[in-house]
């Protein structure tokens, strides 16, 4: 034989690796068709080192795909948070709020001196605000929704009008009727500042209530609204003798409430 086994082996590992030039992989192959030995030598060293080379391509598989799948979890989680803060923030841009008090904060109806009076809640899904600015009074709806709470008239702007110059012992704090779907409630709130005046009452929809009043407090009257078409408010105020001294006039275009010592 032209070369030494020891060397032919020594060759071995690189012509199985791909590694091997030319001339060296035909030297080998030309020993091994020479030398029976070495022959067993190769078939047991090939054994032996393609799985372990089968081994490694797998193991680089693996860690491939695992890769790709961690880099995707990670942009999908990237695009979920970015969609959701675009979503929160087009909510919040439409008026859309996490309570109650925030949106209604946000309607036309009111300006920088509107102070609210109570919160009336109907339904769980629906408050409404009774707020004072400077006596021009308004109520204000907020209905829960599924994007959160938002009021019913954001972007609207009502006219105001005071009701001092006309205040003579009590007045409405604004008077709403609201439907939902075939449900309803009409809310009457009052105030009354002349202190001969200790009950109130108001039928509404053919319901009659009556309530004892504390000066300057407000009073509110809520009715199940039955028939829009049947809303009539009749109201009276009466002294501790239960004589009446103030009635509710709803003749006019902005019903007011009258002395009844006009009348004589």
């Amino acid at each position: 034989m032209k070369y030494k086994c020891d060397m032919i082996q020594d060759l071995m590992p690189l012509c199985l690796d791909n590694a091997a030039s030319e001339s060296s992989e035909k030297t080998v192959i030309e020993h091994l068709s020479e030398c029976k030995n070495c022959s067993e030598y190769y078939k047991s060293l090939s054994k032996e080192l393609i799985p372990i080379e089968e081994h490694k391509d797998e193991k680089y598989i693996h860690l491939a795909a695992k890769i790709r799948k961690r880099k995707f979890v990670t942009t999908t989680l990237i695009g979920l948070f970015v969609g959701l803060f675009c979503f929160i923030c087009l909510n919040y841009a439409n008026g859309y709020r996490l309570n109650s008090k925030s949106a209604a904060d946000l309607s036309g109806r009111l300006n920088e001196t509107s102070e609210i009076i109570t919160c009336y809640k109907w339904k769980d899904n629906f408050h409404f605000y009774i707020y004072d600015s400077y006596s021009c009074f308004d109520v204000v709806s907020v209905e829960k929704t599924l994007l959160g709470w938002k009021s019913n008239d954001n972007w609207l702007n009502w006219p105001k009008w005071s009701m001092y110059d006309k205040n003579i012992g009590i007045e409405t704090t604004g008077e709403l009727c609201h439907y939902y779907y075939d449900e309803g409630v009409q809310l009457f709130p009052i105030i009354a500042y002349d202190e001969n005046i200790k009950t109130v009452e108001v039928t509404c929809f053919g319901q009659k209530q009556t309530k004892e009043v504390h000066t300057g407090e407000l009073l509110l009257f809520t009715f199940d609204a039955i028939n829009a078409e049947t809303n009539e408010i009749n109201a009276a105020a009466y002294d501790e003798n239960g004589n009446s001294i103030y009635y509710y006039d709803n003749t006019q275009e902005f019903p007011l409430w009258i002395s009844s010592q006009s009348l004589f």
